[in-house]
């Protein structure tokens, strides 16, 4: 009997032992900041906590969910039914709009991993006038000298614009000179007054030019800049312009002419500083005439790609060559021979040239 009350009296207190953990209760488990200002620099919050438990409780490690949030918490335990905080620094800089992260909290708490969550909305700061317009020409600024890309189908025309400030005290009229004549470029409005702005308008008319695919042309602004045609007064427009298939019916895209390269990727060992030219045929299985409106050909160990017909009829094939020359390269190359057609099967088709250099 006496066992039996010493086994009972040992369980009382190995299940009171069990019952004593560390606990950690938070205030609250997120935290909205808002919205901030970049210009102020980083966020802090304190997320405050208390142990509950009858042990100590000791905060193993506390994690962010990304590098732009830093938490910092007490390294001591934390006696049962005292205070502590966690706190959680967003930085702000570089990270304009709306954010949510989260803060990971490992412990000895029975809960043993609790989740924190910082919110809100970061007001970009105001750029300077010299951020907003970087490139400065003569009496004005411009947000870049490369207009967006414009991308065009054969037939149409299409304007993108690169907006501009008169920084002068005095009204601007801007003049253009070098454009191609596919290319009409003009200032809206024609004046721009002092501190205003104003926009550049690049028309492309890809009627007025017998190309394909992309190509880059340039203008030049005369500001009080210079009269002549250079870098520092110099725009770039780069176009891509492809074959309309948007109306096609199903008849056109049955009788579309379709391209069948004898090889769709190109080996080619040669030692270094040598030279050699590579043909296989172009063949068309389809039912109309094959356009071959273009082909562009990597500089990187190719010296020139061409293509023997233009045009080639249903069931007929052309011979192209490729001249390849590694002078100057000392190391394998991958290039490419690109064909702009006008298949509506393959608009473009890409034929990877891979050049192995031989001792």
């Amino acid at each position: 009997m006496k066992k039996t009350f010493f086994l009972s009296i040992m369980l009382m207190l190995g299940i009171s032992a069990f019952a004593q953990k560390a606990e950690i209760a938070f205030e609250t488990k997120s935290y909205d900041f808002g919205e901030v200002k970049e210009e102020n620099g980083p966020v802090s919050t304190f997320f405050e906590f208390k142990n509950t438990g009858q042990l100590p409780l000791v905060l193993n490690s506390v994690t962010a969910s990304c590098g732009c949030t830093t938490p910092s918490w007490p390294k001591e335990p934390i006696k049962p039914g005292d205070t502590g905080s966690i706190k959680v620094t967003y930085n702000v800089v570089g990270r304009p709009g709306p954010f949510r992260k989260t803060i990971t909290v490992k412990s000895n708490s029975s809960e043993g991993t609790t989740q924190l969550t910082i919110s809100g909305s970061v007001k970009p700061k105001p750029k300077s006038v010299e951020e907003e317009y970087p490139v400065l020409m003569g009496d004005i600024r411009l947000k870049s000298q490369i207009a967006p890309k414009i991308e065009v189908f054969k037939g149409e025309s299409r304007t993108e614009k690169i907006q501009f400030k008169n920084i002068s005290d005095k009204d601007v009229k801007l003049t253009f000179i070098g454009a191609p004549k596919h290319i009409a470029i003009e200032s809206n409005p024609a004046v721009v007054k002092a501190g205003e702005t104003g926009n550049i308008l690049i028309t492309f008319n890809s009627k007025s030019i017998e190309d394909y695919g992309d190509r880059v042309d340039y203008a030049y602004i005369q500001n009080g800049i210079s009269k002549k045609m250079g870098e520092e007064n110099k725009i770039t427009i780069s176009s891509n312009i492809r074959e309309d298939f948007r109306n096609y019916t199903s008849e056109q895209k049955e009788k579309s002419p379709i391209v069948e390269p004898e090889l769709r990727l190109v080996k080619v060992e040669i030692p270094a500083d040598s030279k050699r030219t590579v043909t296989f045929e172009l063949k068309n299985t389809g039912k109309s005439n094959l356009i071959v409106h273009k082909m562009i050909a990597d500089k990187a160990g190719i010296a020139k790609a061409t293509c023997s017909k233009k045009t080639i009829a249903p069931g007929q094939s052309a011979v192209v060559k490729i001249d390849i020359t590694t002078e100057g390269i000392k190391y394998d190359t991958y290039s490419k021979v690109t064909f702009i057609t006008n298949s509506y099967r393959t608009p473009t088709l890409v034929i990877p040239v891979n050049i192995k250099i031989t001792k």
